[in-house]
């Protein structure tokens, strides 16, 4: 099987029992949990991986790392997981997941990048511009990018805003040595 279709199977199948279930938001919640822990501890995998590891030693990570803030159909996809070698996976089975969740819930994430921090009145202000424009929910991200210099870049899926003093500076460079050629040439 292709490794990645792995993941977005285990992911949608994860995905369609909670919808058929209706508990959606509680796996969406047990799957931000368990993508912090995958994000904040980058040895997990190899850990996970190894196969001098036992099941049960796997399993039971998860068991005292969590204990009762997770639900129990997210312990029983964990199991499911590690019972059938797929661990290695499991940053793409969530990230593929809260995919899923977002897209089935209309919610769309936003990037916001700059060169400084953004403080929180600005963050929900843009969110709430943008929800009332498109009517769907949004999810902002954001991010510091010192080099930009100024100004910030958008990224709305798959498009990108960008209104940064990098870029522009970038632009007119570009302008001036065309002209200066053409001058010169």
């Amino acid at each position: 099987m292709n490794q990645s279709k792995i993941p977005v199977r285990y992911a949608k199948a994860f995905f369609l029992l909670g919808k058929e279930r209706e508990i959606l938001d509680t796996l969406m919640k047990d799957i931000k949990l368990l993508s912090a822990f995958f994000e904040n501890s980058p040895s997990l995998i190899p850990w996970l991986s190894s196969p001098i590891i036992k099941m049960a030693d796997k399993k039971e990570l998860f068991r005292k790392q969590f204990g009762e803030e997770i639900s129990h159909p997210a312990y029983r996809f964990i199991d499911l997981v590690i019972t059938r070698q797929r661990e290695r996976f499991f940053p793409s089975i969530f990230r593929d997941f809260i995919s899923f969740y977002k897209d089935d819930a209309g919610i769309k994430t936003l990037i916001f990048t700059t060169a400084m921090k953004v403080d929180e009145v600005i963050k929900e202000k843009l969110c709430q511009i943008f929800a009332q424009k498109n009517q769907s929910g949004y999810e902002l991200i954001a991010r510091e990018k010192p080099s930009i210099i100024g100004g910030f870049m958008l990224q709305i899926d798959d498009i990108l805003y960008d209104a940064s003093l990098a870029t522009e500076l970038k632009k007119l460079k570009k302008e001036l040595t065309t002209q200066v050629k053409a001058f010169t040439g």
